[in-house]
C-alpha cells in the first residue's frame, strides 16, 4: 500500500512522524552497521514454539558405525578385504557364549580312562603280539576279535616270520592282515627286544609296523599298548630289567606323538606300587595268569578313542 504525501502544512507535520515509525520498524537480524549482531532471546522475548535439538556429547572413544553399510575397502590387487574372522563362540548350558580353544590332542599322553566301550567296539580288531598277547587270547581277549600271535614274535620278525597258518602254508603277520577287514588294531610287542644293543633300531621298526598298517588301511584306529613290567626278581636276574622296559616305553610314547596313533598305558593294569608286575600274577615273572589277563582287558575297555 503506498501513501501519498501533499506538500502542505499537515503534511509537514506528519511526515516525520511516518519516517520515524519505518525505522522502528527494521526486521530484527538487520541491525545498522557497528551493532552486534543479536544470538540468542533477550530477557523478556517471545521463545519460539520449535525448541532446538538437544544432541548428547560424542564419545571419542565410541565406534562410529554407520546407517548403512559402506563401500569395502580394496587392498593392493584391487579385491575387496574380507573383515578378519573372530573366535568361534559356544553356547554353554546358561546361555553364555565362551571362545572354543580346541587344542591338538597329545598322542605321546596316554589314553585316559573314560566310560566302558559299547558291546561290540572289539568285533573289528586285531591284537597283534608276541606270547603275552596269546596269553591274553586265551584268558580275557574279546572273542570276537581277531589275533596274530606268535611266541617270541618281534618288530623285525613280524615283516619276515611266517608264522600265521593260512590253510597249508604260513605267511607272515602283515602279510595275513593286508588279507584281513578291521577298523582297529591293537599292538603288543617289545619284551623279547629288550636286549637289543640300540633301543632305537627298536624304535625305527615298531614305526614301520605302523606304516604298514596304514597302507593296509589307511582309517584303522591304532593303539600301541605299554610294555607289561615284570616281577621285581625277574628284574633282578636277567635283561628283563622294568628299567629297560620303561625306556622303551618312553620311545613308544615318542613314537606315538610322532606317527599320531594312542598310547594304551595298559602297564599301569598289572604293575604294583613298584612297578613290577606282582608274583602272584604270573607263573614265570613274564607272563600273566588268567585273573591278571583280564585286568588287562578291563583297562582296555575303559581306554578307548571316539574317531
Amino acid at each position: 500500500m503506498h501513501t501519498l504525501f501533499h506538500s502542505t502544512s499537515l503534511g509537514r507535520r506528519v511526515l516525520p512522524l511516518v519516517l520515524a515509525a519505518a525505522l522502528l520498524a527494521v526486521p530484527a537480524g538487520c541491525a545498522a552497521d557497528g551493532a552486534a549482531e543479536k544470538t540468542g532471546p533477550a530477557e523478556g522475548d517471545a521463545i519460539s514454539a520449535e525448541e532446538p535439538v538437544i544432541r548428547e556429547p560424542t564419545d571419542p572413544l565410541a565406534p562410529v558405525i554407520p546407517d548403512t553399510p559402506g563401500p569395502k575397502k580394496e587392498g593392493a590387487l584391487g579385491e575387496a578385504e574380507e573383515p578378519a574372522p573372530g573366535p568361534d563362540l559356544s553356547q554353554d548350558d546358561d546361555g553364555i557364549q565362551e571362545p572354543s580353544l580346541e587344542e591338538p590332542y597329545d598322542f605321546s599322553a596316554p589314553v585316559p580312562e573314560g566310560p566302558a566301550a559299547a558291546d561290540g567296539y572289539f568285533d573289528d580288531a586285531v591284537f597283534i603280539g608276541d606270547s603275552r598277547t596269546e596269553g591274553f587270547m586265551l584268558y580275557a581277549g574279546p572273542s570276537e576279535a581277531s589275533y596274530l600271535t606268535a611266541v617270541g614274535l618281534m618288530v623285525d620278525t613280524i615283516f619276515t616270520e611266517p608264522y600265521i597258518r593260512q590253510g597249508e602254508k604260513k605267511v607272515t603277520v602283515m602279510d595275513a592282515l593286508a588279507g584281513m577287514d578291521f577298523s582297529k588294531v591293537y599292538l603288543m610287542l617289545g619284551v623279547n627286544e629288550l636286549g637289543w644293543v640300540y633301543s632305537s633300531i627298536f624304535q625305527e621298526y615298531y614305526g614301520r609296523i605302523v606304516d604298514a598298517i596304514r597302507e593296509i588301511n589307511p582309517d584303522a584306529v591304532i593303539y600301541i599298548q605299554s610294555i607289561l613290567p615284570v616281577t621285581a626278581a625277574k628284574a633282578a636276574s636277567s635283561f628283563y630289567t622294568n628299567t629297560r622296559i620303561q625306556e622303551y616305553n618312553g620311545l613308544l610314547q615318542e613314537l606315538c606323538q610322532e606317527k599320531e596313533v594312542y598310547y594304551v598305558n595298559v602297564a599301569e593294569a598289572v604293575a604294583d606300587g613298584d612297578g613290577c608286575l606282582p608274583e602272584a600274577d604270573t607263573f614265570d615273572g613274564v607272563h600273566l595268569l588268567p585273573d591278571a589277563c583280564k585286568l588287562w582287558m578291563e583297562y582296555l575297555t575303559t581306554h578307548t578313542v571316539e574317531e
